[in-house]
């Protein structure tokens, strides 16, 4: 039962990893990465804002894969718009109030998935659009400061990537589910049985 209940909904799983992580992204004091890492204090400068660079191209590709949710979902919801027609070819072929009802339900269900998985990837776009920076006078102030500033938005940024990644991994889930209702119908519609 522990496993069925994140694949029917994803997105709670995914609303209560995401909490957590918003909490770390609110301790800014323990932000950095470097007090995880043995003998960190002979990483060099260039290594770190290699790293950093690294966080703003890992955000970039999250979000590519984002609007590749959108656009698939936009493709989709036309798809379910012509799904009235499939549901009246159940109703037809079947002609039993709970086959009715069991296409409904899935087709609904499908439906709502599809608008999940859309609001997340939205979401990645918009809320979740915030990036952490090294600040000017870091760069122009000496080696250590540079040194904790880029530690902290590498760690700040690793954490925001983090939380992008799950919504856009939960969104994949739900545009899995959607298609799995969808497909049961297309099963429901092709399969060469009629109860006339």
């Amino acid at each position: 039962m522990n496993k069925v209940i994140p694949i029917l909904f994803p997105f709670y799983a995914n609303k209560k990893i995401n909490d957590g992580l918003r909490t770390k992204l609110a301790d800014t004091d323990n932000a950095g990465v470097l007090s995880y890492v043995e003998s960190s204090d002979k990483i060099t400068l260039e290594t770190l804002r290699e790293q950093y660079n690294e966080t703003m191209r890992t955000k970039d590709k999250l979000e590519d894969k984002a609007k590749t949710n959108v656009a698939g979902i936009t493709i989709s919801i036309t798809l379910i718009m012509g799904a009235s027609g499939l549901l009246s070819n159940i109703y037809a072929k079947f002609s039993l109030p709970w086959v009715a009802w069991i296409s409904f339900l899935l087709f609904s269900l499908s439906v709502i998935y599809m608008l999940i998985a859309g609001i997340m990837a939205i979401g990645v776009l918009i809320s979740e659009n915030e990036v952490y920076i090294v600040k000017l006078n870091s760069l122009a102030a000496n080696p250590q400061i540079l040194r904790d500033d880029y530690d902290k938005c590498i760690g700040l940024n690793t954490t925001k990537n983090l939380i992008r990644n799950n919504s856009v991994y939960t969104s994949y889930e739900c545009i899995r589910n959607a298609l799995i209702c969808l497909f049961v119908l297309l099963v429901l519609v092709t399969i060469p049985f009629s109860s006339k």
